[in-house]
């Protein structure tokens, strides 16, 4: 069975650190970053800002190593995946098969799953 599957980059789950920072005029900020991604980080008035800053500084760290050709990194901490069950049941005289997928949120580009060429 073939499955091709284009995953979205952003979707990768890497761990995240958000720390409290003082600032040199004596407010509070917070600094957020993924370690997985070296120099990936942001900052935010509120824990929750850092946070959405670093999602919007992910995808644009992940888009930028896509357009150069680089590898994104794999990330070290197991992520958490939705798992996708798919049961592929063929003609009466086809055994049933069933093949369990977990990926992240991807888009599913084809799916033979008798491995036919393409038609001309």
């Amino acid at each position: 069975m073939n499955v091709n599957m284009r995953l979205d980059p952003a979707a990768i789950q890497y761990q995240t650190i958000i720390r409290p920072e003082l600032c040199t005029d004596g407010s509070l900020a917070y600094v957020a970053e993924i370690p997985d991604l070296p120099g990936c980080m942001t900052h935010g008035t509120t824990a929750e800002e850092a946070r959405q800053n670093l999602e919007d500084a992910k995808r644009e760290y992940l888009a930028a190593l896509h357009e150069r050709g680089l590898s994104i990194p794999t990330p070290l901490v197991d992520p958490v995946v939705t798992g996708v069950q798919w049961i592929v049941i063929g003609a009466a005289c086809v055994p049933r098969e069933e093949t369990i997928i977990k990926a992240p949120i991807a888009t599913i580009e084809s799916l033979d799953p008798y491995e036919a060429p393409a038609p001309a």
